[in-house]
């Protein structure tokens, strides 16, 4: 623009003193002349004006929209020098996703505790006259991996491998502080439209949901004393059937390694072939569910009920192994509430009949209520009880269980908890055994 004025106001001085081509008496008078010059000085000073305007603005801190220009490429170099800085790719050149928790507890123990900073029953007394303990620890801690990009045909497949810290001390003077790492997850994943394919290790068919705990990542709240739980290795299908515009059934079924839980050695580089490896047959499992509403959104609802069968050996005599479970997770607005319920035998891998072989009944309820967007408070009781019919083979009889946390969001990656829990162990022959354990918990995800 600037140069364009220049150039006009140049083309008119020279125009008015160059005669018109043809007509060479044609020249205009003095007075026309002087007062064309005038205004040319003046426009040469109002251009002067804004080119040393221009050149302040330009030199001084950007503002309107050359401000938001600058900020936007500021922004963009910004994240391309992060991004080159973070980039993580496989051997395959697949994306790589690296996440984990940084996880802190500090606890207290009134009571003889099976595993100090996530006990799930009272363990028999010591003989001291107060089986109390204290410390912190980091062993709840994780990190893990995410590959994901690779198609097989019209399978999009996904990879996911995580460890924590939680798989025992070295017997070592100060072995509490060496904790050695242990496998979480570490499965393929196939997907193709509503259908999965998955193989590896992951969380049990059959019981999928775990009472709210930032406290207990290892081993989830209330195991052994109401809510059935196991990462086991596996081969499943998955198919997703819609029956609305937000809601659809869930069918899921595989086969299962088929561990029986009675591993008690305390360190063998190969494991054994144990009761349910001596079975010669992998344990199965399915479960059919209905789900409306989005698991992120305010509103949702799930049912679901499944199954397991399972053989074990011992001695030379064949054990069937089952389960049937329902579960129920409710969300509206602010409030949630979930639950699990079970009958079965034989399943103490799953924390059933306190971890013994017997046949058992349990489960447990739980509320959740969000006090703000940043603080939840959770609360619910669990219980599993031996039958009768059995309790002549096992020294437990019954576990209970009941937890009350807050858990305050600083962000979305940092968050505190405090968490009560109260355990009470009941022998088949003796006194109830009591636990009240204290939790605080200090938790940076990434």
């Amino acid at each position: 623009m600037i140069a364009c004025r220049i150039a006009i106001a140049a083309t008119a001085l020279l125009m008015a003193f160059l005669p018109e081509r043809g007509n060479a008496q044609t020249v205009p008078p003095p007075s026309s002349v002087e007062q064309d010059v005038a205004d040319l000085r003046q426009e040469v000073a109002r251009l002067r004006e804004e080119i040393a305007l221009l050149k302040q603005s330009l030199a001084a801190p950007a503002s309107g929209p050359v401000s938001s220009l600058q900020a936007g490429v500021e922004v963009v170099q910004a994240q391309i020098a992060e991004q080159a800085q973070v980039k993580v790719e496989s051997q395959s050149r697949l994306p790589v996703k690296i996440f984990g928790t940084i996880h802190s507890s500090t606890f207290l123990n009134r009571g003889a505790a099976n595993w100090l900073e996530n006990p799930n029953l009272v363990a028999a007394p010591t003989g001291d006259t107060e089986d109390r303990s204290f410390s912190s620890t980091l062993r709840q801690s994780r990190i893990g991996f995410q590959v994901d990009g690779a198609t097989v045909g019209a399978w999009r497949v996904k990879g996911v491998l995580a460890l924590d810290f939680f798989g025992g001390s070295p017997g070592f003077q100060t072995g509490q502080v060496m904790d050695l790492p242990r496998l979480l997850y570490g499965f393929a994943r196939f997907e193709s439209g509503n259908t999965a394919i998955e193989v590896g290790q992951d969380q049990m068919i059959i019981a999928p949901r775990d009472p709210f705990s930032l406290a207990s990542p290892t081993f989830p709240e209330l195991y052994r004393a109401g809510n059935l739980y196991l990462r086991v290795p596996q081969a499943r299908v998955e198919q997703r059937v819609p029956t609305g515009r937000s809601s659809a059934f869930t069918l899921a079924a595989g086969i299962v390694a088929p561990i029986a839980g009675d591993f008690v050695a305390s360190y063998t580089f190969v494991p054994p072939a144990l009761s349910g490896e001596r079975s010669g047959y992998p344990a199965v499992q399915a479960r059919v569910g209905w789900a409306a509403g989005d698991e992120t959104s305010t509103s949702h609802a799930e049912i679901g009920i499944g199954g397991h069968y399972g053989r074990r050996r011992e001695e030379g005599v064949n054990h069937t192994g089952w389960a049937t479970v329902v579960d129920v997770d409710l969300r509206v607005g602010r409030v949630g509430f979930g639950s699990e319920f079970y009958t079965g035998d034989q399943i103490a891998a799953f924390g059933g009949a306190i971890g013994q072989q017997a046949r058992s009944h349990g489960g447990y309820v739980e509320g959740r209520f969000a006090l703000t967007s940043r603080l939840v408070a959770a609360g619910g009781l669990g219980l599993d009880r031996v039958l009768d019919s059995s309790r002549a083979l096992v020294p437990l009889g019954e576990n209970q269980g009941r937890f009350g946390n807050l858990t305050f969001h600083f962000t979305p990656e940092v968050a505190a908890a405090f968490e009560y829990r109260w355990l009470i162990t009941t022998p088949v022959n003796g006194e109830a055994r009591r636990n009240h354990h204290t939790n605080w918990t200090l938790a940076y995800s990434f």
